[in-house]
């Protein structure tokens, strides 16, 4: 049995494994194992509530756990910088991903790395496979193996043998595409331009007691749409999401929101304004020009 066979073994088992990859050493066990997630967590100390990145071998491996991936995120970041030293951060289905991994949060950060031997494990094993750096939590990021704390080497399964760490001797980037524009959390191995250029705008307006109307105004180019205001209030939500998917969008990217506030229809005036300060809100993003909060519902 090979060394890669032999790390593959222990993973499918439930065990954890340290090895190389083209940032740092990590250590990690399956996605789908929650009592070797726990067991992970417990031997490096880490606090529950800080979520671990995961390694994947492809978009479609990474599709399986995230939320739509914006048409935007892969062309500007996937296929410019994956495989490669990029952690992007993505809402995620929640169902298959363990609450210990996501920090207790919605989303996931992933990426493909840039190491053969890594990347074919995984694709043996079928699944995301955690991976923080090989340390205690807070302790010094280890890029060789002569870095390891024998204290944790101890507790693991096995040590892939193999080449070190990647010459960078840098954790990689990381990105939250969860908002708009994204958010450079740590800079790293790979060097991103900020992506602050677009700037989204949702409008609502409930105000006419016959027509919904829901747009988008994508730097100051309006799309819209509308319909018949019979329909109730579930109807905006989907009409919001249907013009964002008719755009390449999802709700993260919206960066501002506008509400018709009046005159009109108290009932729509209502329900158009609780729908906005509850998106405002969820998204920590302005409403009706106000930083953050929500804005008065109309009142008699």
């Amino acid at each position: 049995m090979n060394n890669i066979e032999k790390a593959i073994k222990i993973l499918n088992k439930g065990g954890i494994i340290i090895f190389p990859t083209d940032t740092a050493l990590g250590i990690g066990c399956r996605i789908d194992n929650e009592k070797a997630v726990e067991r992970l967590f417990k031997l490096r100390k880490r606090p529950q509530d800080q979520a671990v990145p995961v390694l994947v071998n492809s978009i479609e491996m990474a599709q399986k756990y995230l939320l739509q991936i914006p048409e935007e995120v892969k062309n500007k970041l996937i296929e410019k910088y994956w495989p490669g030293g990029l952690t992007i951060i993505l809402p995620c289905r929640k169902g298959k991903v363990s609450v210990l991994v996501r920090g207790g949060g919605n989303n996931l950060g992933v990426r493909i790395p840039n190491d053969k031997q890594i990347l074919k494990i995984i694709a043996q094993v079928g699944v995301p496979i955690l991976a923080p750096s090989a340390n205690f939590s807070g302790e010094k990021t280890p890029y060789k193996t002569e870095d390891l704390d024998n204290n944790l080497v101890k507790l693991v399964d096995y040590i892939l043998p193999g080449t070190d760490a990647g010459k960078s001797h840098q954790h990689s980037t990381v990105i939250d595409c969860s908002v708009y524009p994204w958010k450079i959390l740590r800079e790293g191995a790979v060097k991103v331009k900020s992506n602050n250029s677009k700037k989204i705008i949702l409008s609502i307006n409930t105000a006419d007691s016959n027509k919904i109307l829901i747009s988008l105004n994508i730097n100051r180019v309006k799309k819209e749409v509308s319909t018949e205001n019979k329909k109730g209030s579930q109807v905006i939500l989907l009409m919001i999401d249907q013009l964002l998917k008719k755009n390449s969008l999802n709700i993260h990217n919206i960066s501002e929101i506008k509400v018709n506030t009046g005159p009109g229809s108290f009932t729509g005036l209502r329900v158009g304004v609780s729908i906005a300060n509850a998106l405002a809100m969820s998204l920590k993003i302005p409403i009706n020009d106000k930083k953050l909060g929500y804005f008065e519902e109309p009142k008699y």
